[in-house]
């Protein structure tokens, strides 16, 4: 099925709903006048800020950002899976959404991962259900609550949500396998 969604402050952007997803409730607030081209600038310039967990493909043909949260099943599988989305030429870097309902406990538990030495292996081992054994620290959490603020801006609503970073971005709702993204990007019909 075809829709659009707001994904952006006053941005309709086509999107396919990908097999399985979460969906949770929150705010995006954003000024009525920021416009595609300030949206877009925003998130080039603050995702190096967010430090995302960035998986880089040999062959890259694409990047895609990922917004997940530690409790959402479909989440996991795009990190289990990992090695597949790299093998087709796709960049995958992570940021956490924190839904408002499990807020606390998301940007804890997330905090360990970006405080762990080797975030890569903390994410895959945090997202399959064993958080690393080392704290966080109140920078560490503080990153976690700016990238799920940065996720409530862009009105993301529901995990996991990929965003292809082509010009213009391309968004998957859901959990999708490598091959319905690079058929998305083609202009393809999943």
């Amino acid at each position: 099925m075809r829709y659009t969604v707001k994904v952006f402050p006053l941005i309709a952007l086509p999107v396919v709903w990908a097999m399985s997803f979460s969906v949770f409730s929150a705010d995006a607030p954003a000024s009525a006048d920021e416009s595609t081209a300030e949206a877009l600038k925003d998130l080039d310039r603050t995702l190096p800020k967010l430090a995302p967990v960035t998986f880089t493909a040999a062959d890259e043909k694409h990047k895609v950002l990922v917004f997940i949260d530690n409790q959402c099943s479909f989440c996991s599988q795009v990190v289990k899976n990992i090695k597949s989305y790299n093998d087709a030429g796709l960049t995958m870097s992570f940021l956490t959404v924190a839904p408002p309902s499990i807020r606390d406990s998301v940007i804890e538990d997330m905090g360990r991962v970006w405080c762990a030495d080797d975030r890569k292996k903390s994410l895959q081992g945090a997202m399959a259900g064993f958080l690393p054994n080392n704290g966080t620290s109140t920078s560490c959490s503080d990153e976690v609550a700016q990238q799920s603020a940065l996720a409530e801006r862009l009105g993301i609503q529901l995990t996991p949500t990929m965003i292809v970073l082509d010009n213009p971005p391309k968004v998957i709702l859901g959990s999708a396998k490598p091959d319905a993204i690079l058929d998305k990007i083609a202009g393809k019909a999943l």
